[in-house]
C-alpha cells in the first residue's frame, strides 16, 4: 500500500493542463454605449460610436439572414426566373451593407479625429484602439458583401455567356481561326469560362460558408471595440 504513496504525490504534484481559455473565449458582444455612462463632455464622441455601432450591427444581421438564405433555397429547383429574383434579394442585401459600411466608416472618422486631438494618453489610446476596431469589422463587413456580389456576378456572366451560346446559329463550313465562330466551337482553354454550374447548390453553399468565416472575423474585431468602448468614451 504505501508503494502507491509516491505516484499518487506525483500525480497530485503535476496536475492536467487546463484548457486555454483565451482560445475558447467568445469576443465581448458590441453594443450601442449608453449616454449615461458617459460624462458630458463625451457626449459628441459617443453619438458618432453609436453611429458606427449601429452600422455594424445592422450588417451582423444582414450578414446571418443572407448565409441562411444561401444556404437554404435548394436553387437547383427554381427555375432560372426564380432563381434570379433570388439572387437579386441576396444581391440588394450586399449592397445595403456595402452603403451601410461606407456611412460607418465616415463615423469612425469622427472618432479618429477625437483620439489625435485628445490630451490625456491613456484616453488617446482607447479611443484609437475602439476606433481602429470598430473601422475593421466595418471594412471586413464592405469586402464580405463586395466578394460576394463579384462571385455572383460571375456566375450571371457565365449564364449568360452559356446563353448566348445556345443562342448562335449553327456554323456552315470550317470557320475562319480566330473568329468568334470559331471560338464557340473550340475547346475551352483552362480558366476559361465554360458555362454556368451544374451545381447552383453547392456554388451558393460555399459562397455561405466564406460569409460565415467573414463574419467570426467581423466579430473579433467587434469584441476588441466593446472592450475599449466605455474607457473610450468616458472621462473627459
Amino acid at each position: 500500500m504505501l508503494m502507491l504513496f509516491p505516484i499518487v504525490l506525483a500525480l497530485a504534484g503535476d496536475p492536467a493542463p487546463a484548457p486555454e481559455a483565451s482560445s475558447a473565449a467568445r469576443p465581448t458582444p458590441l453594443t450601442e454605449i449608453g449616454r449615461v455612462r458617459a460624462l458630458p463632455a463625451c457626449v459628441p464622441i459617443v453619438a458618432h460610436a453609436n453611429g458606427a455601432i449601429t452600422q455594424a450591427l445592422d450588417n451582423d444581421r444582414t450578414l446571418a439572414m443572407m448565409s441562411i438564405n444561401a444556404h437554404s433555397t435548394d436553387y437547383d429547383k427554381q427555375n432560372m426566373f426564380q432563381r434570379r429574383n433570388a439572387v437579386a434579394a441576396l444581391m440588394k442585401q450586399a449592397e445595403a451593407i456595402r452603403i451601410a459600411s461606407s456611412a460607418g466608416d465616415v463615423e469612425v472618422k469622427k472618432l479618429r479625429e477625437y483620439a489625435n486631438a485628445a490630451t490625456d494618453p491613456q484616453r488617446k489610446a482607447e479611443l484609437k484602439a475602439f476606433a481602429d476596431a470598430l473601422g475593421g469589422a466595418l471594412y471586413r463587413q464592405k469586402k464580405a458583401a463586395v466578394e460576394f456580389m463579384r462571385n455572383v456576378t460571375v456566375i450571371q456572366g457565365r449564364e449568360a455567356a452559356e446563353a448566348a451560346r445556345a443562342d448562335m446559329p449553327p456554323v456552315q463550313g470550317k470557320p475562319m481561326p480566330g473568329s468568334a465562330m470559331a471560338q464557340s466551337t473550340e475547346p475551352p482553354r483552362i480558366g476559361q469560362i465554360v458555362g454556368a454550374p451544374e451545381n447552383y447548390n453547392k456554388v451558393f453553399a460555399e459562397i455561405a460558408d466564406r460569409l460565415d468565416s467573414d463574419s467570426e472575423m467581423v466579430h473579433v474585431d467587434e469584441g476588441t471595440a466593446a472592450d475599449h468602448s466605455i474607457a473610450a468614451t468616458s472621462g473627459c
